[in-house]
């Protein structure tokens, strides 16, 4: 393993990195013995003064993903009293192979590949979604553009996941090099993240309008809609953005956890509260429609809207509540975290189409409709088809 290709660094140790390299370097060219390999510092570990024809140990870095600290690298000094160099770089190199947890790397790539599969198909029943959506004129109100732009946010926030799982995480060069395209791709994660929220928050808004709210108008609640689905998570992550660029967690791509993250963190936490709070007064009003003494029931539509929100919303929170707390590494309890994380945040995207698309009862009656309104053509057609040539004769002459 090359000096160039190394794994990422966990951001809190960046500062240790570079107190051990200035503690390193100043000693570098001063050898007590001739002919001996100096000391050298390639980014990891500082490598003491080693003698000719000698192979030098170094404890592999605890502060380096996927590396056990428990195992050693290794650095040979040649003859002539220099460092071996990588034939192919022709740049020094030691040997951090036998750092690496065959079975713990193994076991991060499945997890890697099961995100990418679980997103995947996620993105195809949002799309699946938004197509059926799009396709339907019966489907257009309020209810339902809010599924849209939920389907929307979703698909985008997947398509973004996959791309940084192959583009970024499984490319250490790209993760070594920090550079704009994955601190933009970095960037976009968080926006289409919290947009998710916001528009699961417009989901229980316009619930608790629609049964609470005596009038509303659909126009100005879109506008709305729009400003806190899109509106607010732009603005948040302009101001997280600056926050991050101005701070000392720079490095990696910005893949590590921060406490800039809290200018995000803060506002989706309230958000799924209020959405929970909102929720709760909704059933309570729904309750009071369904009692058989109640004059005015609430629809069957809004009935099965309220209890789909009412799942994906604890889904969402405990995905947000439960995922930043990680267990021990390479303990049983984070293998199944692990697992459990993949299972409950790759497939967001299936659920809410699950829910609010391929169960929703608009969306029946729309495909009824459609299906009825081909029986009719058919019908028609052969009732055409089979009249009498006479009869078609006349029809033709009075055309003509």
């Amino acid at each position: 393993m090359s000096d160039q290709t190394a794994p990422r660094v966990h951001d809190s140790n960046t500062l240790f990195l570079m107190e051990l390299q200035q503690k390193c370097l100043p000693n570098a060219t001063v050898k007590t013995t001739k002919n001996s390999c100096p000391r050298y510092f390639d980014g990891w570990a500082c490598w003491e003064e080693t003698s000719p024809n000698t192979t030098a140990f170094a404890q592999c870095p605890y502060y380096v993903v996927g590396f056990d600290p428990s195992r050693k690298a290794f650095k040979n000094c040649l003859s002539n009293g220099t460092w071996y160099r990588h034939p192919d770089t022709g740049k020094q190199w030691a040997n951090y192979t036998g750092c690496v947890d065959i079975d713990d790397y193994e076991f991060r790539e499945l997890i890697n590949t099961l995100y990418i599969f679980g997103y995947s198909v996620s993105l195809a029943a949002l799309l699946t979604s938004l197509l059926i959506f799009f396709t339907f004129k019966t489907l257009r109100c309020t209810r339902i553009a809010i599924h849209v732009h939920l389907f929307l946010s979703l698909a985008l926030n997947n398509l973004t996941w996959i791309i940084w799982y192959k583009t970024v995480v499984q490319d250490l060069s790209v993760v070594q090099q920090n550079g704009m395209y994955c601190r933009s791709l970095h960037v976009a994660l968080q926006f289409f993240m919290v947009a998710n929220y916001m528009w699961m928050f417009c989901e229980g808004l316009h619930l608790h309008m629609a049964l609470v709210v005596v009038f509303v108008n659909d126009v100005n609640a879109m506008r709305w809609f729009y400003a806190i689905g899109w509106g607010v998570p732009a603005a948040l992550t302009v101001l997280y953005v600056s926050w991050r660029s101005n701070s000392e967690d720079t490095a990696q791509c910005w893949m590590h956890e921060s406490h800039c993250q809290w200018v995000l963190t803060v506002p989706v936490f309230a958000s799924i509260l209020t959405s929970l709070m909102f929720l709760m007064n909704v059933m309570r009003v729904l309750l009071t429609k369904l009692h058989r003494n109640s004059t005015n029931p609430a629809p069957i539509g809004v009935r099965k809207a309220v209890r789909a929100a009412l799942i994906l919303v604890p889904l969402f929170g405990i995905h947000y509540i439960l995922i930043p707390y990680r267990p021990k590494h390479k303990t049983t309890v984070e293998t199944v975290y692990q697992i459990f994380s993949v299972v409950l945040v790759s497939t967001q995207g299936l659920c809410v189409s699950v829910l609010f698309c391929f169960a929703n009862v608009d969306v029946h009656g729309a495909f009824h409709k459609y299906i009825r309104r081909i029986k009719r053509r058919g019908t028609t057609h052969t009732n055409v088809t089979g009249t009498t040539q006479p009869v078609q004769s006349q029809i033709r002459d009075a055309v003509v």
